[in-house]
């Protein structure tokens, strides 16, 4: 018996224990769901704390755990389950009120309550810290920032930069471009592109504005986004090693140590994990000295861009309601240039505006440069946002050669040379101890404000003159307005400065007292008379008003403090006497006027540097002594006037000017020449004075060993013995032509041979040059090798027959002819039968045009010839008729 006891009392848990624990189920039913119903509204209660909890934890930017949400889910998956539990148990009543009796169905509502008591007790007895609910988490892969809607011509570039962040493991990419053209914009569109991505591409998108390059900053930042505790550089370096990063840095104004701020070594060859960095900045020196490996201007928008973001901005129904409303609105919006900046915050600005005059007297404003008078621009005005790149410029001289190119009107091509010369003759560039060295500098100085995103380069409208060989350089239309309002101590007016070039003046304004710097260049002036009160004048520009021809005797008396006077491209034929009252004056322009002569008193220009005559074609008689009184003077271009440097007193002159850096001049034969030896010249146009030459040699013994590094142009003008040119270096290590830019040979009826020897050394930058009434050459074949050539015009060379004669087809072999050359001129060539016979390449070729050559019969053009040609100009059009070669008809539709 005490055997069989004990067997039933060891099998008892096991069998009773669960019948018992199944008939609860049944007879406890009511217990059981009233249990689960209390408890579920005790974890209720506890579930409210803890949102508490975590909502005062976002409003300190911080966030739940995993854990804990984890946890909330589960709450709110049993609280649904219990719900169903207690709407089962109150169901169960028949539909005449009688409590249902069914065996089966109290069992499992009971069951179903009895086991989720279980689960919601475990949830109630789980013990979270505050920390556990306050903590501080990275973001898994990045956050979107918010952005304007996408720019039309952004899509594209934002495709193109996430291909190549696609494509590539590592680098590092700059996007630069002007204040207000939308970098900021387009890196956070990058950056909502790739937190959108799906594949895994990065595991961190990190978004930083840099600004002023705060290492400690950023590095801050750079912590926070990845919710590390500390922002020690190593801490950062050792975590990001371990992940495929990209880090976008917003507004670089220096460059900036990414080792500092904990980024690992980008490597190009890095295999594992992604590494990139993509930065926007305001200077393309910043990513230089930041190794970016790709850099992306981002430029303006265009027209129609500009236009559509306009009227997105002003409204387009209100815009299109009325059509004088649709004028100005077209009108404002060209001015802002297609700078987003500008159009968004005008277009804003006129969002309010509903009739025509309101339109109209903006649009007024803006011609006129001053946008802080149009209503509800003054706290928006954009100008502060553009000046940050002019106060970022290294030193105050740069910012000083900047506000000059506000000299020079709205969408004006500004020469590079000439601004240069501008400089110049403001005292900005007096260190040079050669004048070459003064351009160099002025353009390295260009170079820099280029870089800064204050000047571009401009637009090279086609090669055919030689002023177009020019370099130019443009200024966007608010950048020059932003220079004039620097000027004016950003007031409402330009202070001491009035700049009023291309406004159809016909008289000199009436606002002229207290000015210290005038501008009425390309106007309508026709006279200066009278004296007016310009006591504090320094700078007076009136370049351009052809119908200016007559200053009044006291026109300059109150001008005691003028250092620099424009008055080129004026019909002046004569100057008062009284210049010469003008003691403080350093620069004087007279190029392209009609003066005849230069009066007395120019003498007595004791601080004179520079005097510009070029192209004067009137110009014929200076006074005897005048320029040798003339001690300070740095420049002096007497260059294509009716003054020959052949007579002793002139001859005497220059030698004697100690400061002279750069002269230009007409000079008559070869004992002239030798006199002015060591003068360094600029420009020089050789003519014979009755000496009879028949053969010149181009040589330092001729021109002086300074030749080198001065000439820029050179002409061999009207020499009718002349049979023979010798170009030699003499001395080939130590001697060549290497400015020279233009090359004219003109009039030189005997001229049969040009000898030649080094072509490419001896002339490595000419590209323009004329030959005109060369009557006796039969071939041109040396100007084929001139590496720089750009445009060659040859005119009335009447025994010309072929350019590149056949006995030299060796040199084709040897190097590619006409390398650069984009204009061919040949015109009044009647005995002209061949270019060349065969084909060449002409790699860079955009015009041809030959008029009157009636016996050429073939261009050396091939189907793979001229991919650049733009078009060919034939006269008289039956010419081309008359033409017949092997690709003629390939080119038939290039022929106006």
């Amino acid at each position: 018996m005490e055997h069989i006891a004990s067997v039933v009392s060891s099998v008892a848990p096991y069998v009773v224990n669960p019948i018992v624990r199944q008939c609860k189920y049944l007879f406890l039913l009511s217990d059981n769901v009233k249990a689960i119903v209390n408890a579920m509204d005790e974890l209720r209660a506890k579930r409210e704390g803890i949102e508490r909890d975590i909502q005062n934890a976002e409003r300190e930017g911080k966030d739940c755990s995993p854990e804990v949400a984890f946890w909330l889910q589960k709450v709110e998956a049993i609280e649904h389950e219990v719900l169903a539990i207690k709407q089962a148990y109150d169901q169960r009543k028949n539909c005449i009120g009688i409590t249902s009796l069914n065996i089966v169905s109290n069992y499992k509502i009971g069951r179903q309550a009895f086991k989720k008591i279980e689960e919601v007790m475990h949830l109630l007895n789980k013990d979270f810290k505050f920390e556990d609910v306050a903590k501080k988490l990275p973001p898994g892969h990045g956050s979107e920032l918010p952005t304007p809607s996408t720019v039309f011509g952004e899509v594209s570039m934002l495709d193109e930069v996430c291909l190549y962040l696609k494509e590539n493991i590592a680098s590092i990419v700059g996007i630069w471009g002007m204040g207000g053209v939308g970098k900021t914009t387009f890196l956070r569109n990058i950056n909502n592109e790739l937190v959108h991505n799906k594949d895994g591409m990065f595991d961190h998108v990190i978004w930083v504005v840099v600004s002023r390059n705060n290492a400690e900053k950023i590095r801050s930042d750079i912590a926070k986004y990845l919710g590390l505790s500390s922002d020690d550089a190593d801490a950062i370096c050792n975590f990001l090693r371990r992940k495929s990063f990209l880090l976008l840095l917003d507004d670089l104004w220096s460059s900036l140590d990414l080792e500092t701020i904990g980024v690992p070594e980008i490597r190009q060859h890095a295999q594992d994990k992604k590494k990139m960095v993509v930065f926007t900045t305001r200077s393309e020196a910043i990513c230089g000295s930041m190794e970016a490996n790709k850099k992306i201007k981002m430029e303006c928008l265009d027209d129609n861009a500009a236009w559509s973001l306009f009227q997105e901005k002003a409204g387009k129904e209100l815009i299109a309601f009325d059509k004088q409303i649709q004028h100005h609105a077209e009108d404002i919006s060209k001015k802002c240039a297609g700078l987003p900046l500008a159009l968004v915050t005008v277009g804003k600005a006129m969002s309010t505006k509903k009739t025509p005059g309101e339109w109209e007297y903006v649009a007024t404003m803006m011609r006129k440069s001053k946008y802080q008078n149009i209503p509800g621009m003054k706290e928006s005005n954009f100008f502060p946002i553009l000046k940050i790149s002019y106060d970022s410029l290294e030193s105050d001289y740069l910012r000083q050669c900047f506000l000059y190119c506000s000299l020079w009107g709205e969408d004006e091509q500004i020469p590079t040379d000439e601004l240069i010369e501008c400089w110049m003759g403001h005292g900005l560039l007096d260190d040079f101890d050669e004048l070459h060295e003064a351009y160099i500098k002025g353009e390295t100085i260009i170079g820099i404000l280029k870089e800064a995103c204050l000047f571009e380069s401009g637009v090279q409208r086609g090669v055919w003159d030689p002023s177009e060989l020019r370099s130019n350089l443009k200024v966007h239309d608010l950048i020059r307005d932003l220079a004039l309002w620097i000027i004016s101590g950003c007031q409402e007016n330009n202070g001491g400065w009035l700049v009023k070039p291309h406004s159809n003046l016909e008289r000199l304004p009436e606002d002229l007292n207290g000015r210290e710097v005038i501008s009425l260049a390309y106007n309508r002036i026709g006279s200066l008379h009278g004296s007016p009160n310009l006591h504090k004048l320094r700078t007076f520009i009136l370049q351009g008003n052809k119908e200016l021809c007559h200053i009044s005797s006291s026109f300059f008396v109150t001008m005691h403090w003028l250092k620099y006077l424009d008055l080129s491209r004026t019909c002046v034929t004569s100057l008062p006497e009284e210049i010469g009252m003008l003691q403080e004056l350093q620069y004087l322009n007279l190029s392209f006027s009609s003066l005849i002569s230069l009066p007395w008193a120019l003498g007595d220009l004791n601080k004179l540097k520079y005097l510009y005559c070029f192209k004067a074609k009137k110009l014929q008689f200076i006074p005897v002594d005048l320029i040798a009184r003339l001690k300070n003077l740095n420049v002096l271009d007497l260059y294509l006037t009716c003054i020959v440097f052949s007579e002793e007193e002139l001859l005497d002159d220059l030698p004697n000017l100690s400061n002279l850096k750069g002269a230009s001049f007409n000079i008559g034969g070869l004992s002239a020449l030798e006199k002015l030896l060591y003068v360094p010249k600029q420009r020089v146009r050789f003519l014979d004075s009755d000496e009879n030459l028949t053969s010149i040699s181009i040589s330092p013994s001729l021109l002086g060993s300074n030749s080198k590094a001065h000439l820029q142009e050179l002409q061999i003008f009207c020499i009718i013995e002349l049979k023979e040119l010798v170009m030699t270096s003499e001395d080939k290590v130590s001697w060549c032509l290497s400015q020279l830019e233009g090359l004219y040979l003109i009039c030189l009826p005997k001229l049969r041979d040009v000898i030649w020897e080094d072509l490419e050394y001896f002339l490595p930058k000419l590209a323009y040059m004329e030959i005109f009434e060369c009557g006796s050459l039969t071939s041109l074949c040396w100007v084929a090798q001139l590496p720089s050539l750009q445009i060659l015009k040859i005119a009335r060379c009447r025994e010309l027959r072929i350019i590149i004669a056949g006995d030299r087809h060796t040199m084709i072999e040897e190097a590619t002819p006409f390398p650069s050359l984009k204009t061919l001129a040949l015109d009044d060539l009647p005995n002209l039968e061949s270019i060349y016979e065969g084909i060449l390449s002409f790699p860079s070729i955009e015009v041809i045009t030959m008029f009157n050559c009636w016996n050429l019969r073939n261009l050396p053009l091939g189907l793979n010839s001229a991919e650049n040609l733009v078009y060919i100009r034939v006269l008289p059009p039956n010419l081309w008729d008359d033409m017949d070669w092997e690709f003629k008809h390939h080119f038939d539709g290039f022929v106006l």
